[in-house]
């Protein structure tokens, strides 16, 4: 039998694509089943009927079906892959612009300040839920998630004992590409010893040891050559290289500012660094794009189709779970960027944080390597949005409108912006808002 790999949220336009495209074209998985999971039926039939026109046209040997039903879609599963959005783009939507009424405009919203916070309350549950499933119907299976805020998913799945959970994040290939890394320091590509050494906190992680073949170390010459202004900012004052700068500027308040009025809407307005905040009109296309094209493809006049019609999805250089699973199953010692339980592979953060650290993968599973401490300001900095991030855990699975206070209280953006009257109201409104996502809290 070949690999058995369960998606839950396998509605997803931006990721099923691109993972079903990987599954085909990989050497060792193409002939995996495939099981797409997901609450809401009419998208993950969607994806379903994309990704069997696909194998049909192709002659593949990669089986997909799909189901609504949870533990169903689990039982004897080897690897999950998790990457939910409790209440979609409307609720991502709210992220956004409640606290921009407030002051508080952020380019993502997914990861800090209210609106990953919020994204954290609405999730969490749901990611300890599908822990728990799997530790009964699959318990020797790996969990990959993707599902955001990643680190505090990755800390919740964690406290169901016994379970092997992994965070990964599409910001963490860019450690894997020695063609991103050459661009940063100004050399040839052949000149980049890889793999780097990684660390921090997702979207918050760095380079911390980059060289060359020759034993150079390129981190000064990344600063030499770099024009990107937050990698710069991070090179000189740190010494390290972010590799996900627009994510960084979320983790340092004194970076979020807008370089044009803001008119009533957080979306599509532009930032310091070259930044633009996210449009959800644009994230609401494509699923109505797919959802068109899976007509198209299943219509009785329709033709073949083949695999370069399918689209590329916003995540596809980011399907780094393929190549991560392919090591294990091949046992082949490569190194990735992972957000894994810390246990002293970064000596200077908790050791109960949720770390992006390297690690290596092969038979004996993904292992965080040991590195060196980080830069002690870096490392304080990640020592309060470790708290943070277990405060939020602690909200989401109680259910508690305090506790909920305290992790926007604990908030560098929220704080920085909001006297603690403002930031009880804000805290009262955001929980109306997502009210019907958040049942915990309704019970509370």
């Amino acid at each position: 039998m070949g690999t058995r790999i369960t998606m839950i949220g396998g509605g997803s336009s931006s990721f099923v694509p691109p993972l079903v495209r990987r599954l085909i074209e990989s050497d060792i998985l193409s002939d995996a089943t495939l099981t797409l999971m997901d609450v809401n039926a009419e998208r993950v039939n969607v994806m379903d009927k994309l990704a069997n026109k696909v194998i049909e046209s192709e002659g593949s040997k990669l089986q997909v079906r799909s189901t609504t039903n949870q533990r169903e879609a689990l039982t004897g599963a080897d690897y999950v892959i998790c990457a939910i959005s409790v209440g979609g783009m409307s609720a991502w939507e709210n992220d956004m612009e409640i606290p921009a009424r407030y002051g508080l405009v952020m380019h993502v919203a997914d990861s800090i300040g209210p609106g990953g916070i919020m994204r954290a309350m609405r999730n969490v549950p749901i990611s300890r839920d599908v822990a728990r499933d799997v530790a009964e119907v699959a318990p020797d299976a790996y969990i990959f998630n993707y599902t955001n805020p990643t680190t505090v998913e990755g800390l919740a799945m964690l406290t169901v004992p016994g379970v092997k959970a992994v965070s990964l994040c599409s910001c963490s290939v860019a450690p894997s590409s020695a063609g991103f890394l050459a661009w940063q320091a100004g050399v040839a590509v052949e000149d980049i010893a890889m793999p780097p050494i990684v660390g921090g906190l997702n979207h918050c992680a760095a380079i911390t040891g980059l060289r060359l073949k020759d034993g150079t170390d390129a981190l000064p010459l990344a600063l030499e050559n770099t024009t990107e202004e937050v990698t710069k900012w991070a090179l000189q004052t740190y010494g390290v290289m972010p590799y996900c700068w627009e994510h960084w500027t979320e983790f340092h308040p004194g970076m979020q500012r807008l370089e044009e009025p803001y008119n009533g809407t957080a979306q599509g307005v532009k930032m310091r660094y070259g930044i633009t905040t996210h449009s959800m009109e644009e994230q609401r296309a494509r699923p109505r794009e797919l959802s068109e094209l899976a007509d198209r493809w299943t219509a009785p006049d329709a033709g073949p189709v083949s695999l370069a019609d399918l689209p590329m999805g916003d995540e596809f250089a980011g399907i780094e779970v393929i190549d991560i699973i392919e090591a294990i199953v091949d046992n082949r010692h490569e190194i990735y960027a992972v957000n894994s339980l810390n246990n002293g592979a970064i000596p200077n953060l908790p050791d109960d944080a949720v770390v992006e650290c390297s690690a290596m993968v092969d038979r004996y599973g993904v292992r965080a390597i040991h590195s060196k401490p980080l830069p002690d300001a870096l490392a304080a900095l990640l020592t309060h949005y470790v708290a943070l991030q277990h405060q939020m855990v602690r909200a989401a699975l109680s259910g508690d409108r305090d506790e909920l206070y305290r992790a926007l209280l604990l908030d560098p953006t929220t704080s920085s912006v909001l006297d603690i009257h403002q930031i009880a109201e804000l805290c009262d409104e955001l929980l109306s808002a997502n009210a019907e996502y958040l049942p915990l809290f309704a019970r509370s």
